[in-house]
């Protein structure tokens, strides 16, 4: 029987057997959307109370107005990182109707990185994972900037792996 050394060192590598190897790294960073530190309207907190659609007790919302304020208003947060690196940027997003799909983050003012532009309307659901950011060791940045009405977000969620996608609703370290 011919035997594959690529698979078997694959697979003791990933299960420790070999000097060096190591699982990689796979730091995951989350924290609710009806928390920031500033919040300039028209973005505001919606705290409804706990519910099983959205964690904690609410959730952020860009209020759906025929985009009458398109472009104004934030929602800053300060997060404290301990391993500095480049981060995949998700955010949990509800649409409530096809005027809006799409929100801006920047980070650390880097210039703004665009999550969502996605048919999914009417239910929570996770948008992102394309766009990496750069976080330092410390306290990080992270402004939700008003780019399109009728928007909630309710999570925002950062890791290190391009092969890890969150499901559902996500514990909170922050």
């Amino acid at each position: 029987m011919k035997v594959n050394q690529k698979v078997i060192g694959l697979a003791a590598a990933m299960l420790g057997l070999l000097p060096g190897a190591a699982w990689a790294s796979n730091n995951k960073i989350c924290f609710e959307g009806e928390a920031p530190s500033q919040l300039v309207s028209p973005l505001k907190k919606v705290l409804p109370g706990y519910n099983k659609l959205y964690s904690g007790r609410g959730y952020l919302e860009i209020p759906w107005d025929r985009n009458k304020t398109k472009g104004l208003g934030s929602a800053t947060y300060r997060i404290k990182v301990d391993k500095p690196g480049l981060y995949y940027l998700w955010a949990r997003t509800f649409w409530q109707n096809g005027c809006g799909n799409s929100i801006a983050v920047k980070v650390n003012g880097q210039a703004p990185v665009i999550l969502g532009e996605d048919g999914t309307y009417d239910h929570w659901h996770w948008v992102g994972g394309t766009a990496r950011v750069k976080l330092n060791a410390g306290v990080n940045t992270f402004v939700i900037q008003n780019r399109e009405t009728g928007v909630r977000v309710d999570q925002v969620f950062l890791c290190e792996s391009a092969d890890y996608a969150p499901t559902g609703i996500r514990k909170i370290t922050q």
